[in-house]
Formats: C-alpha cells, sequence, structure tokens
C-alpha cells in the first residue's frame, strides 16, 4: 500500500464525522467535547510515547525542523499581507487573513497524517515541525498584544499549559534519565493514545460547515493557495537549499501543505479581529487539503 492510499481511511473518518452530523448522530456541538479529549489525553499520550522511546542521538538532524516551519510560517504570512495590503482591505481583515495564512495545522491534522504516512519516526519529525508553529502562535499573540491591545494572559496560559507541550517536555525529560515506565503505565499510555487518530478525523468532520463560505470565498480561496501551494514550495526550497533530505525533508514539506490552524480562530477571538474571515479561511483550506495532501504524498 503507497502512501497515498495511506491517506484515505484518514479522509473517511472525517466524512464520517460529517455525515454523523448530517444524520443527526451526532452534534456540531460534540467536536468541542472530543477536541478536550484529544488534546488534554489522547495526544500528550501519544507524543509523550514517541518521545520517550526515540533514540535522543536524532536530535542535530532534527531541530531544524521547527525553524523551517518558522521561516515558512513567516513568509507566507507576508505575501498574504502584501496582497491584502494592495488592495487596502481593513486592518483587521488583514491581520485574520496572513495569521490563517502564517499558522499550520500540523498537529491537529499533521499528526495524524504523518504517523499513518511515515509511522513513528515521522511522527517524531513532526511533533518537531509542530513545536515550530506553537512558536509563531505565541509570537502572533504578543505582536497583536502590542498592536491591538488586550490581555496576554490568554495567550501564555493556552501556550505554557498546552498539553501536548508536556508530553514532548516530559518524554524528554524521561528518556534523557532513562527512568523505566512499567507496563502498567506504558499499556494505560498506548491505549490512551490510540484514540488519539479517530477522534481527531471524527471531530473535524462534525466541525465542517458549509454555509456561508460564499461570502468571503475570494480570501477563504488566497488562503488556500498560500497555505495549500505556496508554502510547501517555499518549504521545499528550504530544505534543498540546507541539503536536508530522508524523513526530515518528506515530513518537513508535508506539514508545510497543511491547513490553516484553528488556533487563527483562537487569535481572531481574542483580539477582535474578523472571526468570520478566519472561519472561512480555516474550513475552505481544510477541505480543499482532503484534495491536496494526497497529491503532495505523491511528489514527496
Amino acid at each position: 500500500m503507497n502512501s497515498v492510499e495511506t491517506i484515505i481511511p484518514i479522509i473517511a473518518m472525517i466524512l464520517l464525522g460529517y455525515v454523523l452530523k448530517r444524520s443527526n448522530v451526532l452534534k456540531a456541538e460534540d467536536a468541542l467535547s472530543l477536541n478536550k479529549i484529544v488534546i488534554n489525553i489522547a495526544i500528550p499520550s501519544l507524543i509523550f510515547l514517541a518521545i520517550y522511546k526515540v533514540n535522543l542521538s536524532i536530535l542535530p538532524l532534527i531541530v531544524p525542523i521547527p525553524l523551517i516551519c518558522i521561516s515558512v510560517g513567516i513568509i507566507s504570512g507576508l505575501i498574504a499581507y502584501l496582497i491584502l495590503t494592495l488592495k487596502n482591505y481593513p486592518s483587521k481583515t488583514r491581520w485574520s487573513v496572513v495569521s490563517t495564512s502564517a499558522l499550520f495545522n500540523s498537529g491537529f491534522l499533521g499528526y495524524p497524517v504523518v504517523l499513518g504516512v511515515f509511522g513513528t519516526d515521522g511522527f517524531i519529525r513532526a511533533i518537531f515541525y509542530d513545536m515550530g508553529s506553537m512558536i509563531l502562535f505565541i509570537s502572533f499573540g504578543i505582536f497583536f498584544l502590542l498592536m491591538l491591545g488586550g490581555k496576554y494572559s490568554d495567550i501564555l496560559k493556552r501556550s505554557l499549559l498546552f498539553p501536548p507541550l508536556w508530553g514532548i517536555l516530559l518524554g524528554l525529560l524521561l528518556n534523557f534519565l532513562n527512568i523505566p515506565l512499567g507496563y502498567v503505565i506504558t499499556q494505560t499510555l498506548t491505549y490512551l493514545s490510540g484514540a488519539a487518530i479517530p477522534l481527531i478525523m471524527i471531530s473535524l468532520g462534525l466541525s465542517m460547515e458549509f454555509r456561508g463560505i460564499k461570502e468571503y470565498i475570494g480570501l477563504a480561496s488566497l488562503v488556500s493557495v498560500i497555505k495549500l501551494g505556496i508554502a510547501p514550495l517555499i518549504a521545499f526550497t528550504i530544505v534543498m537549499l540546507l541539503s536536508m533530505g530522508g524523513l526530515e525533508k518528506s515530513v518537513t514539506v508535508l506539514e508545510a501543505g497543511m491547513p490553516s490552524a484553528m488556533l487563527a480562530l483562537v487569535l481572531a477571538i481574542t483580539y477582535e479581529l474578523d472571526i468570520k474571515v478566519s472561519a472561512a479561511c480555516i474550513f475552505l483550506s481544510t477541505v480543499l487539503s482532503m484534495v491536496t495532501l494526497p497529491i503532495l504524498l505523491f511528489l514527496v
């Protein structure tokens, strides 16, 4: 089975979530509960086990990955900023588009895709790419705070208390100290981590809503082109300049082709940007990624 075929079950689970919502088996608001389980339990367990078991000698190879993520995000955001500035869009709309162009769904969608295609070794690289995404999110929060005013506590709390981040830190610490977990803890975490991928995909399906997209189709299409086409091309250029190969190259380029992050909507809500534009950009790029990701997988 090739890598393109591997992503088909992932897309099928997203569609299952959408069908369950349309048939009233589940409701859109049920996605909130599923997300809490994923973010606070399943994903941290998955990350912790992967980091705990990794050979730390590979760290020098993967340290550049978050820096590439940050670079791709900044360049993508600048492209969006220049285009919307030339077209004289209002400030709140402009920054909503910039943030959705710069931030990647490298965890919530990127983790399942990379894990399904490249296995645990690829997943380790995806975790480090997502670290770059978190740094971008924090940076945007600080920037909007300075520019627009508001409370920085929400951004810092969301970032510093983010359970997947602690999964990384604790995994590295226990790995470095070579502390055994024991059978019971290992099996418990294994069972919990097994819930991550299906819950993520079904939750995404429950969140899909096609109504209202027409009003912002132009801006949402622009963001989709940047996220799904230009961003992976930028990443490919950077990894080639760095002579990066193997899984580092493949995972980095694939993660760069992920749609807009839901965290961009958090920024829009927190700093009173154009929430509807942000939601439209995230939604359309996510839907279109079901088409572009298999193509990108074939290419990488």
